[in-house]
């Protein structure tokens, strides 16, 4: 129920976010910002985006869901050692005074 939930706001959020795109899109066309040539390029662009959008939590969800609990807590435990090694480091105050 909660995933139906998801999936359903997930969709329409992604809707809204490329129908804005596609009215930029046009404002840009009307504006001469984006070429007549470039329109197809960029509407194709737009949908590329919004179809991986809308398919990737779907296969993130069930892949998740079809994994053992101890495999989960290992990717958990991999994506926070990921996250711990890419922060910038703090370095203390041990330098020698000139």
């Amino acid at each position: 129920m909660i995933g139906s939930n998801f999936m359903q706001g997930w969709i329409t959020f992604v809707g809204a976010l490329a129908i804005i795109a596609l009215i930029l899109t046009a404002f840009g066309i009307m504006l001469g910002i984006v070429k007549p040539a470039d329109l197809l390029k960029y509407v194709g662009a737009i949908l590329g985006v919004v179809v991986a959008l809308m398919v990737l939590p779907g296969v993130l969800l069930s892949a998740w869901s079809g994994m053992a609990l101890w495999r989960q807590i290992a990717l958990i435990a991999i994506g926070v050692g990921a996250f711990r090694w890419m922060r910038p480091r703090r370095h203390s105050g041990n330098k020698k005074r000139e």
